[in-house]
């Protein structure tokens, strides 16, 4: 019954782990968007659709910190011996 705990523990804190990741990636990339020069690519750079377009993009670029989060934990287990 011990090693049922300890592996819901383990998902527990993975999940949080990625989903922190998750935050700071979508953080990461709305700053990173806001060094673009919008007025290149729209014509109304601080229009609400170009905002959403940015918003967007930062959340892709969260979901991709999350990927390479997965693959970097997925090797510290098989490191471990984890799996």
């Amino acid at each position: 019954m011990q090693l049922v705990y300890r592996v819901s523990a383990t998902m527990g804190a993975d999940g949080i782990v990625l989903l922190l990741v998750f935050f700071l990636g979508v953080v990461a990339s709305w700053w990173a968007l806001g060094a673009l020069k919008w007025d290149k690519f729209t014509h109304h750079p601080f229009a609400g659709q170009t905002q959403l377009l940015r918003f967007f993009l930062a959340l892709a670029g969260g979901v991709l910190s999350v990927v390479v989060g997965l693959i970097l934990l997925g090797a510290m287990q098989l490191l471990n011996g984890a799996l």
